[in-house]
């Protein structure tokens, strides 16, 4: 006579550990599994954007999960702790606040100024050289002249093969 087959479901994971031992993630191993257990994205979509190859995501996807399950315990199977992965609040998956530098205060002005007091620079070589330029009129003038000359030149002037058939 056959047995009877007991088939028993998934060990029951607890959120709250899994969701600390996802935080002691890096940051790196974190986002990738958001990215692609949580998420749904594909390794062909993200290495171009990483400038890695799909086989290396998928690997370092794996160890994670492996990490992951090494700090529960080693009681749940990898493919558990994949599935149990997509119902971990969101807060678990953002970046640790800790971490974050705070934030400053709000103001109004665009740009904040600096507490030191500007030293106004010497004279320098740039300064002597505007010193001794010639005024922006003069200069317009001279170049105003030599655009004419050159325009006159070519009116006026005759090819000596010209200026024998004349």
């Amino acid at each position: 006579m056959p047995q009877a087959l007991s088939i028993s479901g998934p060990p029951a994971l607890s959120l709250e550990q899994l969701g600390r031992c996802v935080r002691r993630l890096d940051p790196g191993s974190r986002a990738l599994l958001d990215l692609s257990v949580r998420r749904g994205v594909r390794d062909d979509a993200m290495a171009p954007i990483l400038r890695t190859d799909p086989f290396h995501l998928a690997w370092r996807r794996a160890r994670a999960l492996e990490r992951v399950a090494e700090a529960l315990g080693g009681e749940p199977s990898l493919s558990d702790v994949r599935a149990a992965l997509p119902e971990l609040p969101d807060e678990v998956w953002a970046p640790l606040p800790e971490l974050m530098p705070p934030r400053p205060a709000p103001t109004l002005a665009l740009v904040q100024r600096p507490e030191t007091s500007v030293v106004p620079a010497e004279p320098g070589r740039l300064a002597r050289f505007a010193d001794g330029a010639p005024p922006l009129r003069a200069s317009v003038k001279t170049v105003f002249a030599a655009v004419a000359g050159a325009a006159l030149r070519v009116v006026l002037w005759r090819r000596p093969d010209q200026a024998a058939r004349a």
